[in-house]
């Protein structure tokens, strides 16, 4: 027994994390399959999967519409500037909040979180009659002021951890050099804190990618974002063509994941360093 446990926390993690794996690549793996796969080998039971009826025309086909092409320039369009209006704003906030001594700090950073914690379903109605008065209904400014809104709280209390622990000599060296606090933030806490600014502009990206409620609420016609559209492709095809549903799926998927992929070792370091903060 004593020889076999120096095995057993090894052996344990490992079990879990290809558990979690499993659960997490799995389902993605089978949408791929499906995506490159007729219908009627899937579906059979049990499944039927032939190399040689692998096809991307499911991916042609849906690149083939104006329409998905449209929703993915959509939600490529106002999440990108989401990502960077919640990072513009959030600097400009959480700074002073992790350099200077603002009353009641943590009181605001606590409100505004918890005030996110409010289901969207409850503000979706004003929100909708706001965005009416406005005419900003359907509109990608309109999208992007929504999503801005709802992340933003979180963008602020991410950056500000990681300003927080940025030696206050660097700061200091910086405007003995005559720099002015923004010139200072700018040329010094940024780029110190570069990891950490990446893992909130994807976290920003990816929270507004995967949005659906505002965009099915708030959007119509014009601009209407890719979780949307995928939702419509299911009520509309989804006895008819499952492969085509598959693909849109895959491609929906692929920017975020691509984003992550370019940016994972700015990523790891940042939640590394978040972790120890």
């Amino acid at each position: 027994m004593s020889r076999a446990s120096p095995l057993i926390r090894p052996v344990t993690v490992y079990a879990l994390v290809a558990l979690v794996l499993l659960w997490t690549v799995a389902p993605v793996a089978w949408i791929a399959t499906m995506s490159v796969q007729p219908e009627i080998n899937y579906v059979s039971v049990p499944p039927r999967l032939r190399l040689e009826q692998t096809s991307l025309r499911w991916y042609a086909a849906t690149l083939a519409s104006p329409e998905f092409v449209g929703a993915m320039r959509t939600s490529a369009l106002v999440s990108m500037a989401t990502m960077l209006l919640c990072l513009t704003l959030g600097t400009l906030a959480a700074y002073p909040l992790a350099r200077l001594n603002v009353p009641h700090r943590n009181l605001y950073l606590t409100l505004s979180v918890t005030a996110r914690m409010v289901p969207a379903m409850i503000l979706i109605i004003p929100m909708f009659l706001l965005l009416r008065s406005l005419q900003l209904l359907d509109t990608h400014l309109g999208l992007i002021a929504v999503y801005t809104a709802f992340l933003l709280p979180y963008v602020i209390w991410m950056l500000k951890n990681f300003f927080e622990q940025v030696p206050y000599a660097l700061e200091a060296a910086a405007r003995m050099d005559g720099c002015s606090r923004l010139g200072a933030l700018v040329r010094v806490i940024i780029p110190v804190t570069a990891p950490g600014v990446v893992a909130t502009a994807v976290f920003a990206f990816i929270g507004a990618w995967n949005e659906f409620l505002f965009g099915l609420i708030l959007s119509t016609r014009l601009a209407v974002p890719v979780t949307v559209k995928l939702s419509s492709l299911v009520s509309t095809t989804f006895h008819s063509d499952t492969s085509l549903v598959a693909a849109a799926g895959m491609l929906a998927l692929l920017p975020p994941v691509l984003l992550v992929f370019v940016l994972n070792r700015f990523i790891v370091r940042g939640l590394v360093e978040g972790m120890k903060y």
